[in-house]
């Protein structure tokens, strides 16, 4: 996806962004992820919400890198996604993999 640099129209290089980063920090209602989002600095980071399949959509676009959650969340957001037919979420989105 090509983007452009604000108010010039120059295309602006992807390898030129910061390394996006994700930390899954747990589930709600058994079909949202709750997670972290920062470019390049973790000490500013933003928290989201999103459905299963608009996350792993969110991380696959930005190519993040998905950092590892602590066991009891990995373990829940594990058994949410299997619950919403898609085992294997965060080795999905980890990998960059589309459905």
């Amino acid at each position: 996806m090509a983007r452009s640099v604000q108010g010039t129209g120059a295309p602006a290089r992807t390898d030129d962004l910061p390394q996006a980063r994700v930390r899954v920090l747990g589930t709600r209602l058994g079909r949202f992820v709750e997670f972290e989002f920062s470019l390049g600095d973790d000490d500013l980071s933003v928290e989201l919400i999103l459905p299963t399949k608009a996350f792993e959509e969110f991380c696959r676009a930005r190519s993040a890198v998905v950092l590892p959650p602590d066991a009891s969340t990995a373990e829940a957001l594990e058994q949410m996604a299997w619950r919403a037919g898609h085992p294997g979420l965060l080795q999905r989105t980890s990998r960059g993999e589309a459905d």
